[in-house]
C-alpha cells in the first residue's frame, strides 16, 4: 500500500521525466538540424537517453492509476 502523498509525488516526477524527454527530443532534433547544437559524437546515445526519460516518466505517471492507496 502506498500513501496518497507518495503517489502524487511519483506522478509529478513522472510528468517531469516526460517533459524532459519530450523537450530533449524536440530541441535536440530541431536545433541540431540548424547547426546550433551538436548531439554529441553518438546520436544513438542521445535518442536512447530521451526515450529512457519518456519510458520512466510514463511508468511513474501512469502508475498512479493502478496503485492501491492506504
Amino acid at each position: 500500500m502506498a500513501s496518497p502523498e507518495n503517489v502524487q509525488l511519483a506522478a509529478r516526477f513522472g510528468m517531469f521525466m516526460l517533459a524532459a524527454g519530450g523537450f530533449g527530443l524536440i530541441t535536440g532534433t530541431t536545433l541540431s538540424r540548424s547547426g546550433i547544437v551538436r548531439r554529441g559524437e553518438e546520436p544513438g546515445a542521445f535518442y536512447t537517453t530521451c526515450i529512457c526519460h519518456l519510458a520512466v516518466g510514463a511508468f511513474c505517471y501512469f502508475g498512479q492509476f493502478f496503485v492501491q492507496t492506504a
